[in-house]
């Protein structure tokens, strides 16, 4: 037996809980969300949650104020808690970027977010530790920092509950059935809907999926190894969560004595398939962090520790910025996909940016066209500062 519902909710991650969430609190029970594993238990559960305002582009840093704002007041906005911690955000440039750093920085002022560009020295003042040769400037966001993933991603999935949404764990899509301009059935491992707005918020997976109903998408998996290192005792206590275009590396802190690292830009080999999350780092690629947040904070090379490591996921779209429409071709289908390693720290603005889409509404903070899929086949992708990559 098909059942029909109005607006059904692919993916259980940061993404699609906050798209629940939001389509909730004006369509309570009309709402379903269906996850093929536990909530926040995919791509969600492997990010470091990075909380920062510094993008190139005014879309992009809107969508980030709003998360921003949500994030700092989850609480009581939302519910739950989402382990936002402040510690600050500094983004470190070489002399080729730094006009770029600085046309940025006032564009984001402009949008009303707290930043300012810093020196080298005051780098330094920041992170004693640092060592701030080839650093030409930086910009400094004193309220970012970092959240914890799997604790937002259910914390939005119980506000919709508590809004009258079905949140349902352990239900695979295998099929999206189309015919002729709509999407008429999706069927799970369990059943099949009839959904009369279909959103899919399905991340690494989104190939997958829409194969089933022959489309290919502009996306790829990027492999993105996290190494957690152990900082020496000269070193203990949190830090800002610290990006170095320079060196090609972020790093943000873990508790008094633990330090997240990972590559600004993974390379081109970085290719992965969906199921890859949670595997080990390697040994190359522990070595190459190492040496490189050695280089900036001299302090590890007294502690050449690797406490763990996983690996992360990205679904990736040519420009690293993310699909985020209405399907041109079918008229009942929402992308929200290709999110490019910014997804956490946009969920909360995804959210509100697809419930309007699936109202009938226009997004408060871009033109429907600004991040549609046919956007790479019309020759118009997105372009920013620093060119491709999780800092962009």
């Amino acid at each position: 037996m098909v059942e029909r519902v109005r607006f059904l909710v692919v993916g259980g991650g940061s993404t699609g809980t906050a798209i629940a969430y939001y389509l909730s609190r004006e369509a309570g029970r009309d709402v379903l969300l269906l996850e093929a594993n536990r909530v926040g238990s995919g791509q969600t559960g492997y990010s470091t949650a990075i909380i920062r305002l510094h993008y190139s582009t005014p879309e992009v840093a809107r969508m980030a104020l709003t998360s921003y704002r949500v994030f700092e007041r989850f609480e009581d906005l939302v519910g739950g808690s989402c382990g936002f911690r402040r510690v600050g955000f500094v983004l470190a440039v070489p002399e080729r970027l730094r006009e770029g750093l600085e046309r940025n920085v006032a564009m984001l002022r402009s949008l009303g977010v707290e930043t300012w560009t810093i020196s080298p020295d005051e780098v330094k003042d920041l992170i004693p530790q640092a060592d701030v040769e080839g650093i030409a400037s930086a910009a400094y966001e004193p309220g970012s920092g970092f959240a914890e993933p799997t604790e937002t991603a259910l914390s939005f999935a119980r506000a919709a509950a508590e809004n009258g949404a079905r949140i349902i764990e352990g239900e695979r899509v295998t099929k999206v059935v189309v015919e002729g301009n709509e999407v008429t059935r999706v069927v799970t491992e369990r059943g099949e809907y009839a959904p009369e707005t279909l959103v899919l918020a399905t991340g690494v997976w989104t190939q997958q999926i829409a194969s089933t109903f022959g489309r290919d998408v502009p996306m790829k998996v990027l492999r993105e190894e996290i190494g957690v290192f152990t900082r020496p005792g000269d070193f203990r206590g949190e830090h800002p969560v610290f990006a170095d275009l320079g060196l090609d590396f972020y790093m943000r802190p873990h508790g008094d004595a633990e330090t997240y690292v990972g590559s600004i830009e993974p390379p081109p080999t970085a290719i992965a398939s969906p199921d890859e999350g949670g595997r080990p780092v390697s040994r190359e690629t522990f070595l190459s962090y190492h040496e490189r947040i050695s280089r900036r904070f001299p302090a590890f090379e007294r502690s050449p520790h690797l406490v763990k490591g996983w690996t992360g996921l990205y679904d990736v779209t040519p420009d690293w910025h993310p699909v985020i429409c209405r399907d041109p071709e079918v008229r009942n289908l929402i992308w929200a996909f290709g999110l490019s390693g910014h997804g956490f720290k946009l969920a909360p603005a995804i959210g509100m940016a697809v419930r309007d889409l699936a109202l009938g509404r226009r997004p408060e903070f871009f033109d429907p066209d600004h991040f549609s899929i046919d956007r790479f086949s019309r020759g118009r992708p997105i372009t920013t500062t620093y060119g491709i990559g999780v800092v962009s």
